[in-house]
């Protein structure tokens, strides 16, 4: 099927960022395909102010209680986006990390008859299925068409289950560039791009800050502005100017050091090779079910990629202010640290990966 229409869904932060990305390059392949979407600011700025099917920020929850909490919103979503999809029935569909919603919407779609028709859906990446809900590869091999893995170790995982899976390289060594380090700079705080790991975060985080007795500098994810940023912390409790209020990791310039909710951002602060600290803190009952059923040692993809405890992780009691300030002062004084960034770099940095899952796509 020739791909005129194409549908791509993300649900939270990164994903926007990256159907940002695969939006650009999905242009610059073919300049009049029609596009349509759920996502946010930054797939909204690529397509040029256009109106998402339902917006990114309505969608953004993480974890039992939190998304328990929003049934009633999840439910109109999912309304909205399968009566879009049935009325325009797109070429290809590209459902962006998010797996808790886009498995079930995949399965939907196959039970519609939109791959019996010959259109295409596509996973931009892999549900996480090596750490929890292993029965997930099941889905991904009978309601897709491709899954496209941005950790270089789930490709042979996801091939061997029988699904095609080619890895690309992860977007994130394209997206940020090497540099920023300064060892007489200020700490930066990363505390999250949702509003309950804001909740949890945000006060320790600048505990931490003050028992460290350094010079902070906030980064704020790209789709909340500065000044609501602002109000954010004030509510928390934390006072901050506005120019302590920075956008991004790609803008990080002259940072001794990170403390780092767990998330994407954990790759892209050590790759820009700043030392850092991995921290995270949920609710006691989203915690103490997600210990049951999480196999894996690690929460950083850092840890994750290079399979070795290569950045600290403190995690739920451990998320404590003395806790991260002895953490962060060990990161700080690492001779290792440019070698182990050098490695981080060399196994995933194999060019732009967009436009080669652009290309795969459209050939399915």
């Amino acid at each position: 099927m020739v791909v005129k229409k194409v549908f791509v869904l993300a649900g939270e932060a990164s994903g926007d960022v990256l159907g940002a990305e695969f939006l650009r390059a999905l242009r610059a392949a073919d300049p009049l395909v029609s596009i349509t979407y759920t996502g946010g600011p930054a797939m909204r700025e690529v397509l040029q102010g256009q109106v998402p099917w339902v917006p990114m920020e309505q969608m953004a929850f993480m974890g039992f209680v939190e998304v328990l909490r929003h049934l009633p919103q999840i439910w109109r979503n999912d309304q909205t986006i399968k009566r879009a999809l049935l009325d325009d029935r797109p070429d290809l569909i590209v459902l962006i990390d998010y797996p808790g919603y886009g498995l079930r919407l995949a399965k939907w779609l196959n039970a519609q008859g939109f791959r019996s028709e010959g259109r295409r859906i596509v996973q931009l990446v892999s549900p996480q299925f090596w750490a929890w809900k292993p029965d997930r590869l099941a889905t991904l091999k009978s309601c897709f068409d491709a899954v496209y893995p941005l950790l270089p170790f789930e490709s042979p995982l996801l091939t061997k289950a029988g699904v095609v899976a080619p890895y690309f390289g992860h977007p994130a060594a394209t997206r940020v560039p090497a540099g920023g380090w300064d060892p007489e700079g200020p700490i930066a705080l990363l505390p999250g791009s949702r509003t309950q790991e804001w909740a949890h975060h945000v006060p320790i985080f600048s505990d931490t800050a003050q028992a460290l007795g350094r010079e902070v500098r906030w980064y704020r994810p790209a789709h909340i502005q500065s000044v609501d940023y602002q109000r954010m912390l004030a509510r928390l409790g934390v006072t901050a100017s506005l120019e302590a209020i920075h956008c991004g990791v790609p803008s990080m310039q002259g940072i001794s050091g990170a403390l780092v909710a767990s998330g994407t951002a954990t790759l892209e602060v050590a790759l820009r090779g700043i030392p850092l600290v991995v921290a995270y803190k949920t609710s006691r009952v989203s915690y103490e079910i997600g210990k049951r059923v999480i196999r894996v040692p690690y929460i950083s993809l850092v840890n994750l990629i290079l399979d070795r405890p290569a950045v600290a992780e403190c995690v739920q009691d451990r998320c404590a202010p003395q806790v991260l300030a002895q953490a962060m002062e060990q990161a700080l004084n690492r001779p290792d640290w440019p070698q182990t960034v050098a490695e981080l770099r060399q196994v995933v940095d194999l060019g732009d990966p967009m436009p080669q899952i652009v290309e795969h796509a459209r050939s399915l």
